[in-house]
């Protein structure tokens, strides 16, 4: 996660980045809830810890791993 979190800062490596969020949103759009949850626990729950981030992640996430990282916060109880 550091290196996607400096890659997200920097945000020069376009390519790279929709290539990330693009296994992302599989991984998010997989039927293992158990992946899942370890997906939300080790990527995007370290995604919402800073919001300036989380805001650039956006623009590449897909819609299920957007949904996912919701729910990731309002578990953590962030709004």
């Amino acid at each position: 996660m550091p290196e996607i979190i400096k890659l997200l800062s920097e945000e020069r490596n376009i390519n790279l980045l929709e290539s990330i969020f693009k296994y992302f949103e599989e991984v998010s759009n997989d039927e293992d809830a158990h992946l899942k949850n370890i997906f939300s626990i080790t990527v995007l729950e370290i995604l919402g810890n800073d919001r300036s981030i989380l805001g650039t992640a956006q623009k590449y996430m897909g819609t299920k791993t957007i949904q996912l990282q919701i729910e990731a916060d309002r578990a953590l109880g962030r709004i």
